[in-house]
């Protein structure tokens, strides 16, 4: 295939609406989304790649160098607002869409990352003139018809998935001598609650035993075993139990980054299994009873806590946050700021500057995660102070125009960091992400 496939970014969708906060922003990775699609396998060479935003806001300045990185052609729409018309970007997206397909006839494949089920009309038109359309979205935010009428649909990865909590209200008949536990709200767990007592002392084994004891609770309760060989029941349920029968439940303390990881572990060898019906979120099932098309995933085992990996995610989620380059991006990028401090430079600027600075050698993507986990540290000088990051202009003080004091500095918020969550940090391990001079 020859240089036949064109990218349509739809980044209102990526974002979930206008309300989004610079974090989503510093996570969503468009060079994910493209390696995504790409090992698909689904696509010929890119022709072209357009997004559509209003890239006058503020706080997309971050994706600046990302953008030209990838040969991306920003699309200014300026609809794109948290007032303004909410379809704007949409509708231009479909017009550009349409046009190509007429003075481009070399395209052959359209792809629109988007999960909008207004692009269903865009997809049908488009086969009128004998087009191949790929949806790309999130599993639980993609419209159904949009995603029945594309030849192909990608699923990309969404970070927000399993690591939202519902709510938490108090029940009124929740059993009495546990108020200083989670409360549970859920009318099967308000039951569950009068039977189970909650965990004392916490090992790794006796989380997992009452965990299990739990699914067999739900198993013998008449209306959870309905639920469980019927519909399943939502993993957000099962984690609102655990986390009161379970005081101060974290699923990293025994490996695990992911709740639904956790449980995908401890389903391992039992009658239930964690499955994903079409378009919809996991649940707990039953294995003897998931019906025909629904996904069963895989179990797995038992992981090791001290390891790169569990210290990343650990690292990576709650606040404050710190997604880390490989290493040795990390080093290049805190020793050239460390020669030349930046001063009073906003986000989008920096990372231009440290790109340019280390002659493209490092990914505008590994440079926007060093800066972000350095603002993290407050290794910068932030002003004026009261406002988001994307307002704000960075300086670096003079007392960390070091290399090496720059990186102590992350090293004692990270370690402290996970110091909270483990226990106990292990040096080799911690080094490893952030290395030590000297």
């Amino acid at each position: 295939m020859g240089f036949n496939t064109a990218v349509f970014y739809d980044i209102e969708n990526l974002l979930k609406g206008y309300s989004f906060s610079q974090q989503m922003v510093a996570n969503l990775s468009l060079k994910d989304i493209l390696e995504t699609v790409r090992q698909t396998g689904k696509i010929g060479q890119i022709a072209l790649q357009r997004a559509y935003a209003n890239w006058s806001d503020p706080r997309l300045a971050i994706m600046r160098g990302e953008i030209n990185e990838l040969g991306i052609d920003p699309i200014q729409v300026f609809g794109f607002s948290r007032d303004q018309k909410k379809n704007a970007a949409d509708i231009q997206l479909a017009i550009d869409a349409i046009d190509l397909a007429h003075v481009r006839p070399s395209l052959e494949v359209f792809v629109i990352v988007s999960g909008d089920g207004g692009f269903a009309a865009l997809a049908k038109k488009l086969h009128e003139y004998g087009k191949v359309v790929v949806g790309c979205a999130y599993r639980t935010a993609t419209n159904k018809t949009f995603q029945a009428v594309c030849d192909a649909f990608v699923w990309i990865n969404d970070p927000d998935e399993g690591e939202e909590e519902r709510p938490q209200r108090a029940a009124a008949s929740a059993p009495s001598g546990v108020s200083s536990m989670v409360e549970v709200y859920d009318p099967r767990n308000v039951r569950l609650a009068q039977r189970i007592k909650p965990l004392k002392t916490l090992t790794p084994d006796g989380i997992v035993a009452k965990t299990r004891e739990i699914l067999e609770w739900y198993a013998r309760d008449p209306t959870s075993q309905t639920d469980l060989t019927r519909s399943g029941i939502y993993l957000s349920v099962i984690q609102e139990a655990i986390k009161y029968a379970v005081p101060g439940f974290q699923p990293i303390r025994l490996g695990f980054a992911k709740f639904i990881e956790y449980m995908q572990y401890v389903c391992k060898g039992t009658d239930f299994c964690i499955a994903r019906p079409l378009n919809s979120q996991a649940v707990l099932a039953l294995r003897s009873a998931v019906q025909k098309g629904v996904e069963i995933l895989p179990d797995v085992d038992r992981r090791e806590v001290h390891t790169p990996e569990t210290y990343r995610s650990i690292l990576a989620t709650g606040s404050p946050i710190f997604r880390l380059p490989s290493a040795s991006d990390f080093y290049a990028v805190v020793s050239w700021l460390a020669q030349h401090p930046v001063q009073q430079s906003d986000i989008g600027s920096a990372i231009e500057a440290i790109v340019a600075g280390l002659d493209g050698e490092i990914s505008s993507e590994a440079v926007k995660l060093a800066l972000l986990s350095l603002v993290s540290a407050n290794v910068f000088l932030r002003e004026p102070e009261g406002v988001s990051l994307s307002e704000q202009r960075l300086s670096l003080p003079l007392e960390n125009r070091s290399a090496a004091v720059i990186l102590d500095k992350v090293r004692k918020a990270a370690r402290q960091k996970l110091t909270g969550v483990l226990g106990e940090v292990r040096e080799e391990v911690l080094q490893g992400l952030i290395p030590e001079i000297g």
